[in-house]
């Protein structure tokens, strides 16, 4: 049967991807610019303009091709993808102007329209990578989070907050959001503030739990730059080498175990993802992933979907 897309030059196609260099080939280790949000007023007339293109997504461009809408992550032909979601804010395009200058895909146009990444998520093709590719794969993801980890931050050495110096968009929270806090206690208060003994069959266990949560307080940690949502499906591969980290929506800076212990939060040990992790940096923090299971149990009736 012939479509529409039989007709279309490629860059009109949703699987279109501009030319791209893979992740580790020119990663700068200096700090990247920490860009200002523009004006508010600009801001919305950006978001005017993107509405429209989510509507041309949504009803015209993939009915025309064919292909599955989202309400999310809308296709457009050019290359381009549209973010337009409740944790698309100001702070996730911060972050990712930061990854590009640093070298890093995504390469964000303006606010949070940005170029498509060539190839499939980690998730999707691991099974079919061989043992050289998943090596390569480890290896290039370990070399983004080595350079991201080094990067300072502006407001303190001890601060936990986005790269604009404001909260940070978190699911584990009611309204998916972590204040800035000052240091890693303040970051634990906030954490344990809603924590109840639901998911306990005992007042000895619950107290165990807490006593456990609480152990982080007295463990050396730096703050260092992280992700913040490091997973299978936001590591995009194409032809055995990584092409992109994408989804900085929870980026900013956190204790070090951060990225580590919430990869593995809900992983089962014999689980590929869980030595990844292990591989990429989260052996050293084994401590801290038993403390994670604990504030689990603790704060689960918390966690916003």
């Amino acid at each position: 049967m012939v479509q529409v897309r039989d007709f279309l030059p490629s860059v009109l196609l949703p699987t279109f991807t501009w030319p791209h260099r893979r992740v580790g080939s020119k990663i700068t280790d200096h700090a990247p610019t920490l860009h200002k949000p523009t004006c508010r007023l600009l801001r919305l007339l950006v978001g005017l303009i993107h509405k429209q293109l989510s509507e041309f997504s949504i009803h015209y461009y993939c009915p025309w091709l064919g292909i599955p809408a989202s309400n999310q992550l809308m296709q457009l032909p050019f290359g381009l993808a549209l973010k337009w979601s409740d944790g698309t804010l100001v702070e996730e395009v911060l972050a990712i102007l930061m990854a590009r200058d640093a070298g890093l895909p995504p390469h964000a146009l303006i606010f949070i329209s940005m170029t498509r990444l060539p190839g499939d998520d980690l998730g999707q093709v691991y099974d079919k990578l061989s043992q050289v590719e998943r090596e390569k794969v480890l290896e290039d993801v370990k070399c983004v989070f080595t350079v991201i980890r080094n990067w300072p931050s502006s407001w303190g050495d001890t601060r936990i907050c986005s790269p604009s110096g404001a909260g940070i968009r978190s699911i584990r929270v009611p309204h998916h959001r972590i204040p800035p806090c000052e240091n890693k206690d303040e970051l634990i208060d906030f954490l344990i503030s809603t924590a109840s003994n639901f998911d306990f069959d005992s007042a000895k266990d619950f107290e165990k739990a807490m006593a456990a949560a609480n152990s982080l307080r007295s463990m050396p940690h730096q703050v260092v730059f992280s992700h913040g949502d490091l997973k299978p499906h936001n590591i995009m591969v194409h032809q055995g080498r990584v092409s992109g980290i994408i989804d900085f929506e929870s980026a900013g800076w956190y204790p070090e175990f951060w990225d580590f212990t919430t990869a593995r939060r809900f992983c089962r040990k014999e689980l590929w993802w869980y030595d990844f992790v292990a591989k990429l940096g989260g052996s050293a923090y084994e401590r801290e992933q038993e403390i994670e299971r604990a504030l689990i149990r603790l704060t689960i009736d918390s966690f916003v979907w």
